[in-house]
């Protein structure tokens, strides 16, 4: 645990940790699905989760942040949108995980 006080490793360590934790631990951080309307005007939608439903720490009240997962990559972006830009979505957090990581081709 030497290594966790220097800053940059402490950084990369944590972020790992709670990435992981974000999918296997107590405080799992991708169970709620959404589908985010990329403006209002167009009628394209990406798949995320919500990650932070609460962002007035940094002065975003009315915000959320999404994760938004690539296909075939243990990659992704975090976006932050209006509140009224997200519709949750009823189905299993694992289930379209893998559909998404899978391009789409994976379905339970």
């Amino acid at each position: 645990r030497v290594f966790t006080r220097l800053p940059l490793v402490k950084m990369i360590y944590s972020s790992i940790k709670d990435l992981i934790g974000a999918f296997v631990g107590d405080k799992k951080g991708f169970n709620m699905p959404v589908l985010v309307s990329i403006s209002p005007e167009s009628k394209i939608h990406v798949i995320g989760f919500v990650t932070k439903k609460n962002l007035e720490n940094i002065g975003l009240s009315d915000m959320v942040a999404v994760y938004l997962p690539q296909s075939y990559n243990f990659a992704g972006n975090l976006i932050i949108v209006p509140k009224e830009q997200i519709r949750p979505l009823d189905v299993d957090s694992s289930d379209l995980m893998a559909f998404i990581v899978s391009g789409g081709i994976t379905s339970r």
